[in-house]
């Protein structure tokens, strides 16, 4: 019953995310992504996948902060990405069980240097080439169904606003 509820919370996270990327604003994606991440947080937490878990509460602080970027000049630092992957990098190796524990904080990682460029276009290259695949891989490994079809329907969200917005349509300044 435990798993049945936690990919309902998956798929609440993946109607999110879907919502996401279909929007013109990178503020409104941060919100609406740190929204499906607690989502996404329970499910691991459901789930017992305290990696994924610590890496999700990781995204939410991230996302609220770089919705404060044009208006906190300090976030500007180009520096912040790399520190904000070390909390990631310390947890995965006091929690260390195997392998599997890299997959967040890659997923993690990859995301936070994409995100603090606020470029559309980085934010969907790194999510459909390595964020969304490491977190799908993470999923089917700890069983997180509902994680899988989330970053399935994120791939092809992303997919979707490529084609919608087009390419060169990203670089809008709408998208900040």
């Amino acid at each position: 019953m435990v798993k049945l509820i936690a990919n309902g919370f998956g798929v609440l996270s993946t109607i999110c995310f879907i919502l996401s990327f279909q929007i013109k604003s990178n503020k409104a994606l941060y919100i609406i992504q740190s929204i499906a991440n607690i989502f996404y947080g329970t499910q691991f937490y459901l789930l017992g996948a305290t990696g994924g878990l610590f890496n999700m509460g990781m995204q939410i602080v991230r996302n609220l902060l770089l919705l404060k970027i044009e208006s906190w000049t300090w976030l500007k630092w180009k520096g912040w990405p790399a520190l904000f992957c070390i909390p990631s990098l310390i947890y995965m190796f006091i929690t260390w069980t195997s392998w599997l524990d890299i997959l967040p904080f890659i997923a993690f990682s990859v995301g936070t240097f994409a995100f603090w460029t606020n470029s559309a276009k980085m934010l969907r290259l790194s999510e459909l080439v390595c964020v969304s695949p490491a977190w799908l891989l993470y999923d089917l490994i700890e069983g997180a169904y509902g994680g899988v079809l989330n970053e399935l329907v994120i791939l092809a969200s992303v997919v979707v606003s490529i084609v919608r917005f087009g390419w060169k349509g990203l670089d809008d300044p709408d998208f900040k």
